[in-house]
């Protein structure tokens, strides 16, 4: 995104018809827009086996009796795996301590800011050498465009219905591979 003054307005290369004499879009820091805050600990001793799912820094991984926030969430890698946004779209969650999480999204859409936090690629204000570490205040500060709520939801709407088809799809290429895996130990005969 582009990194200039907060109160300059830009318009992107492609929008929506219904947004095309709206205003531009605003520059702000992450923090007025979705501030961050680093997640729980949850010591394998004291986790219970339960339904809330418990988001480490890649992914959900185990499930808990008992959540510390409700979705919708928008989570990333703090430690470890980091780069990779993960979206809960209602319910409880845990989010570990190998993460950061969205505490308020401040009248923005949700998906909206998923999105932008994948476009924003956050692994790059990642650092350490072992095991990569991201700082909340590196990212809180980085200066981002973003439009109205209106525009948010159209964007996420149009986003998400291209991830499904990419979902679809996926399946579909899971099929065909099962299918071939199938046909090669039929076609093939066994030795021995």
């Amino acid at each position: 995104m582009n990194q200039q003054k907060d109160n300059h307005k830009i318009t992107p290369k492609l929008r929506f018809p219904e947004f095309q004499t709206a205003s531009g879009w605003e520059n702000k820091k992450f923090k007025n827009i979705a501030p961050l805050q680093r997640g729980f600990d949850l010591p394998s001793s004291e986790l219970k086996n339960g339904k809330i799912p418990v988001v480490y820094s890649n992914g959900i991984q185990k499930f808990h009796d008992k959540g510390m926030a409700t979705a919708p969430a928008v989570i990333t890698g703090r430690s470890g795996t980091i780069g990779k946004i993960h979206y809960l779209d209602s319910g409880e969650y845990w989010p570990h301590n190998t993460t950061l999480w969205v505490t308020t999204f401040m009248g923005n859409v949700p998906k909206f800011i998923c999105y932008l936090f994948e476009k924003t690629e956050i692994k790059r204000f990642s650092s350490g050498s072992g095991v990569p570490t991201l700082n909340r205040n590196d990212i809180h500060d980085s200066i981002v465009s973003i439009p109205l709520p209106e525009e948010q939801q159209k964007i996420a709407d149009c986003l998400s219905s291209i991830d499904e088809l990419i979902a679809f799809e996926e399946q579909e290429i899971y099929a065909l591979k099962e299918h071939k895996k199938g046909l090669m130990q039929q076609l093939f005969p066994q030795v021995g």
